[in-house]
């Protein structure tokens, strides 16, 4: 028999329901590997010394250290390796893919009646493999939580700064993402087969969280930065609801969190021993606070029902007679029970002359996720990030500006540590052990260009 067409359009969304249940909570791709190669190189240090669109996520103040008319943009390549020993146990694992994106951004002072004292900038990150992905796993697949899907996001971060003093900067923006919500409603009958009615309401629903900045100094080369970025996750929401004539109303309804970033206070103390592009040595050190004890669960909430309206007897007349489920099934998000964690860093620069430029950087980042109990396998486990770089200068090659052009490559590796599990026999529970670590790259390339 041939399927109407309407219904390819509610088996769809039936379909899209169905597959939402996603790993809940997980931070952006700046969060976890950064944002242009020179901050990534320095492993994400860049909080003080910040002067390049990249201020726009790590410190949007240092939007004005340098008022220059600033563009960059560059390609994101990560290659995530992830290693499962399952002891004992029947457990299935889910490893990340290979990941691939391109970001951009800007940075500019505002002039006229503003005087440069205002500037404005924005941080753009988008894959290119995918859009924005919201990968369905169920919680008892082994997954590596913050990495399974971390590339396939779309970020949005803009800011304006304003400078009041000489070495006193604010910054203010915001993080963009969106919610997923809608609706089915359809009648549907059997013995016709066909559907009577139908109509689908889908809408993308943006979400604003607001980051502020601070930047002070310099003072004999010395600076402080310090940056506030509010949580942001997408949720989502798709009831469906179909009337089969000959049984009764079938209802499906999936909400839920994904693509969850937490609240986020970061602090850097940094020291340049002169201008940006003149031979000279920087170093940065700080923290990131990141607060993880709201995060949502994992997974979603899962409603599936059949009621028995459309054929119950005709003596059932009774109004408190209602109709009774055929099928009744429910399934709740699985809380993660994560904490709040504190990421140290430190970050150095090189610069041999004015052409080339060296870095390297160190951060850890301890776990925000316990190990793993009961049903749930959705793990994280410290990670050891160790970041080198270089730059090199060229001239403008079009020759349409005296400014020169600026070539960044670096190279990122996480080493997340092994974490042993083991999963006592507990009745409705998968029972076993089982082991896993695993290792990230990462490489970024960059272009850098003061327009005027």
């Amino acid at each position: 028999m041939c399927v109407p067409k309407p219904a390819f359009a509610l088996t769809f969304a039936v379909l899209a329901a169905l597959g939402t249940p996603t790993p809940g909570a997980r931070a952006s791709f700046f969060d976890v590997h950064g944002f242009s190669a020179r901050a990534i190189a320095r492993a994400g240090s860049l909080v003080a010394l910040g002067h390049d669109y990249d201020a726009a996520y790590y410190n949007p103040a240092n939007i004005l250290s340098r008022k220059r008319v600033h563009l960059g943009f560059g390609f994101d390549l990560t290659a995530p390796t992830m290693d499962v020993d399952v002891v004992s146990g029947d457990f299935t694992s889910a490893h990340p893919d290979t990941g691939f994106g391109f970001h951009l951004g800007m940075s500019t002072p505002i002039g006229g009646i503003f005087d440069d004292r205002v500037g404005f900038g924005i941080a753009f990150f988008h894959p290119l493999a995918s859009g924005t992905t919201v990968q369905s796993l169920d919680p008892s697949t082994i997954v590596f939580q913050r990495y399974q899907d971390l590339p396939n996001k779309l970020i949005i971060a803009a800011a304006f700064a304003f400078e009041p003093l000489d070495w006193l900067r604010f910054g203010l923006g915001v993080q963009v993402l969106a919610e997923l919500r809608g609706s089915v409603d359809a009648s549907l009958s059997l013995s016709e087969g066909r559907f009577n009615s139908e109509r689908i309401d889908v809408e993308l629903v943006p979400t604003l969280a607001p980051t502020a900045g601070i930047a002070i100094g310099p003072f004999a080369g010395f600076r402080l930065g310090a940056t506030y970025r509010h949580r942001l996750a997408m949720n989502y929401r798709l009831p469906v609801s179909v009337d089969i004539k000959e049984v009764g109303e079938l209802v499906v309804k999936v909400d839920g969190t994904s693509l969850f970033t937490p609240s986020q206070f970061a602090l850097g103390v940094g020291w340049d021993s002169g201008a940006p592009f003149e031979a000279g040595v920087s170093v940065e050190a700080g923290f990131t606070l990141e607060i993880w004890d709201g995060a949502p669960p994992t997974g979603a909430s899962f409603v599936l029902q059949i009621d028995d309206s459309n054929i119950r007897p005709p003596s059932a007349t009774d109004p408190g007679d209602g109709p009774s489920n055929i099928v009744d099934n429910k399934a709740s998000a699985v809380a993660l029970g994560a904490k709040n964690t504190t990421t140290t860093r430190l970050g150095a620069e090189w610069r041999l002359d004015e052409i080339w430029a060296l870095r390297g950087g160190y951060a850890y980042r301890p776990t925000h996720l316990p190990r793993p109990v009961y049903f749930a396998n959705v793990m994280d486990s410290d990670a050891h990030i160790a970041s080198i770089g270089a730059g090199l200068t060229v001239g403008d090659p079009t020759g349409d500006s005296a400014n020169p052009v600026h070539i960044d490559f670096s190279i990122q590796l996480t080493a997340l540590t092994r974490r042993s599990v083991y999963k006592a026999d507990v009745a409705g529970n998968p029972a076993g052990s089982w082991q896993a670590s695993a290792y990230v790259w990462a490489f970024t390339l960059d272009l850098r260009h003061d327009h005027f």
